[in-house]
């Protein structure tokens, strides 16, 4: 009755430890997966940051902010002789 009983139990907990590493094993595959996902955000993430830091320069770059305000704006050149000051405290 003993020995029974034993094997039982042995088999019952080899079978319980067969579950827990089959558990495991899809844990460690879904964190896998999940890691590979924030792995390609953060490769996007990159190339975005990279495109965006070129185009900042591209438009600190005083020549295209001449260009923008010219073309978008329609900015011109304007002559010191074409400046006036105004005298705001004139009317009080």
């Amino acid at each position: 009755m003993k020995r029974l009983r034993f094997i039982i139990l042995f088999v019952g907990v080899n079978i319980l430890f067969i579950f827990l590493q089959i558990h495991k094993n899809g844990k460690i595959t879904e964190i896998s997966y999940q890691n590979q996902n924030k792995q390609h955000q953060l490769d996007i993430l990159k190339q975005q940051k990279e495109a965006l830091t070129h185009q900042f320069q591209a438009m600190k770059n005083p020549s295209s902010v001449k260009d923008y305000a010219a073309e978008e704006l329609n900015m011109k050149n304007v002559s010191l002789q074409q400046v006036h000051i105004m005298n705001l405290d004139a009317g009080a």
